[in-house]
């Protein structure tokens, strides 16, 4: 038992936590509720960094400074939406980036992030030399619509057709989006893919689950990544601490 514990505890000091957030720069109770929850699990462990999946600032665009610093000290690296696009130049310039498409390490974890709303077919073609590049065992996408929902605008066959074949080639193992207000986790051909949009913005009510959805709540909700040695840990919890949903994907060999 003691090694058992022991175990355990190194493999958490060995994890990146990371939390990730979709549609939440509104201003609104649901959205300061997940702030406060980011405050509160960044308390108890700290996290390394946040992502966000887009729609960063509601209604269209421009950068609210008091909604940042409710958020944890740690580094923001966002995805961009429809709402952000009338100020995306505003919000390059605030996180310090050239264009809306890039990538991050994280330990063993690679993010890349899509900027879903203009430009994709010359992305795909970065995406994909990005993909070949990459040496990291666990490979993640951003970007703020769809491949696949339940909700209210659903899932894109544009978005679709230009990328799985893409994602499956390269071996990425989550793809995270918002653009929907509730929470899911669906998986197609075992990729696993998660609508994290209950960042703060109205929620929205779902249609019938698609046939690969796996997990559903319409909820306020932040989503928490851990990169640990034996694969990636995700959990959604609500503003009061209760687990929606829990995954593991194994690190490939």
């Amino acid at each position: 038992m003691r090694l058992l514990a022991l175990l355990l505890l190194l493999s958490l000091a060995q994890a990146q936590r990371l939390g990730v957030i979709g549609d939440w720069g509104a201003d609104t109770p649901g959205r300061a509720q997940v702030a406060a929850l980011l405050r509160h699990e960044h308390a108890q462990r700290p996290l390394t960094a946040l992502l966000t999946v887009g729609d960063n600032f509601y209604p269209k665009g421009a950068v609210v400074e008091t909604f940042l610093r409710e958020l944890p000290p740690v580094p923001l690296y966002p995805a961009f939406g429809n709402h952000d696009a009338p100020r995306l130049w505003e919000q390059l310039r605030r996180f310090l980036l050239e264009r809306p498409y890039y990538r991050l390490r994280v330990g063993g974890l690679e993010a890349f992030f899509l900027y879903s709303e203009d430009g994709l077919p010359a992305q795909r073609a970065w995406l994909e030399k990005a993909l070949q590049a990459s040496t990291a065992p666990l490979k993640v996408l951003l970007l703020h619509r769809p491949l696949y929902s339940s909700g209210l605008h659903g899932g894109s066959p544009t978005l679709r057709s230009l990328l799985e074949p893409l994602l499956r080639r390269h071996g990425v193992a989550l793809v995270l989006a918002g653009h929907d207000h509730h929470y899911e986790r669906l998986e197609v051909q075992g990729l696993l893919h998660v609508v994290t949009g209950g960042g703060g913005a109205g929620l929205y009510p779902t249609r019938p689950p698609v046939p690969w959805s796996r997990a559903l709540a319409v909820a306020h909700h932040a989503l928490f990544l851990e990169v640990r040695p034996e694969g990636l840990l995700g959990y959604a919890l609500d503003p009061g601490g209760r687990l929606l949903d829990r995954f593991l994907i194994p690190t490939r060999p």
